[in-house]
């Protein structure tokens, strides 16, 4: 069963060949019951795709109950570090798909480093991309939203992050992140969100947060 699912699976993404397919995690299977009869289930399956030069993990999963499952699809792609340079790209594609709603997911983000540590001082931009369609719905369009991010990382700290978002539903907006940590056991983030419909031009949320780390000793 393992070589008939990784020799089904390879020649679709093209990645490795069937020999460096590995069963990183053993499956997962789980059920529950009420009254006696069978209700739900879940089955995961991980494989390790890897190179010597990107390290690629695919999990298919199905879920749900015996009349209305739900799968799962989820491939993961980021470069392996050489010589000693920050592994700068990553890359996220997804599908999920029942008998009321079908939705795709894509993520991808890059990290550019500087200075004499480019493993620990680096900024790194990262999109992600979701739509979902509903299956009994097909006059109306998909919903769908995208994103830009941007954070800044110093000496192996995250100091500042900002956001770019919106999509079909009219939510667009902007985040900022400030974050500087401080010689005592925590870091200090103010985050604020702002609503760029026209019609309010008002705060959405403003947030405070504090996180305590764990001290050197």
């Amino acid at each position: 069963m393992r070589r008939l699912i990784t020799s089904l699976l390879i020649p679709t993404f093209g990645l490795v060949s069937p020999a460096l397919a590995e069963v990183i995690k053993p499956p997962k299977l789980s059920v529950s019951a009420e009254d006696g009869r069978l209700a739900g289930y879940s089955a995961t399956l991980p494989l390790d795709l890897s190179t010597d030069g990107e390290k690629a993990l695919f999990t298919a999963k199905v879920a749900g109950s015996p009349e209305h499952p739900t799968y799962n699809l989820d491939l993961n792609l980021a470069d392996r570090p050489r010589d000693g340079v920050l592994s700068g790209r990553t890359v996220g594609l997804s599908a999920t798909w029942n008998d009321k709603e079908a939705a795709i997911r894509s993520s991808l983000a890059r990290s550019f480093g500087f200075g004499l540590l480019p493993r620990a001082n680096y900024i790194r931009v990262s999109m992600d991309m979701d739509a979902a369609q509903t299956l009994w719905l097909r006059d109306q369009s998909p919903l769908a939203r995208a994103s830009v991010r941007s954070t800044l990382t110093l000496d192996g700290h995250s100091l500042a992050a900002i956001s770019f978002g919106g999509g079909s539903l009219g939510d667009e907006g902007v985040d900022f992140s400030l974050t500087r940590p401080f010689d005592l056991p925590a870091e200090f983030t103010v985050s604020l969100r702002a609503d760029s419909e026209a019609q309010t031009g008002r705060l959405k949320d403003g947030r405070v947060m504090v996180r305590l780390v764990k001290a050197r000793f």
